[in-house]
């Protein structure tokens, strides 16, 4: 039997490098995917009947679109954010992906740890709906491995 999407957690930092605050993406969310958007080349050789596909690079995204909880955390930094619609290094931030089916150590689970830039797509929604936020977290760069405790919500480097 498929394991449940429970299992597989992000957490955000809306914290500073120098000092995180990560908060799970979870209440708000009703779907959430990490798309690797791999970049591909495919050559054929002139002595071949198929040809050969290579894969270049990866460049990680998840595409959030939140319904407005207005005591949230993330909620309230986005809403801050969204004052300013922050650019360049200033839109920066990390994402942890954990998947808690994996065996912990010492008590935390292995984690990846991406860097990242966030932009705001969108707030607002229909008539008679539910108000809700989106925005799109873009990876930068190579995932740092670590693990990631989540009673202090802290991450480590391996």
């Amino acid at each position: 039997m498929a394991e449940m999407r429970e299992k597989l957690m992000h957490f955000f930092n809306i914290g500073t490098s120098e000092k995180p605050k990560y908060v799970l993406l979870g209440d708000g969310i009703t779907s959430l995917t990490e798309e690797f958007n791999p970049e591909s080349e495919t050559k054929q050789y002139i002595n071949q009947a198929n040809g050969t596909t290579s894969i270049k690079s990866y460049t990680p995204s998840i595409s959030v679109e939140k319904e407005y909880i207005q005591n949230d955390e993330l909620q309230q930094w986005i809403n801050e954010k969204i004052k300013i619609l922050p650019t360049g290094s200033s839109a920066q931030s990390d994402y942890i992906r954990i998947n808690i089916l994996e065996k912990t150590v010492e008590g935390a689970y292995p984690a990846v740890k991406r860097r990242c830039s966030y932009q705001f797509d969108s707030i607002g929604g229909d008539a008679g709906s539910e108000l809700t936020n989106s925005m799109t977290l873009g990876g930068i760069g190579d995932g740092i491995q670590g693990t990631f405790n989540m009673e202090n919500l802290t991450f480590a480097e391996t």
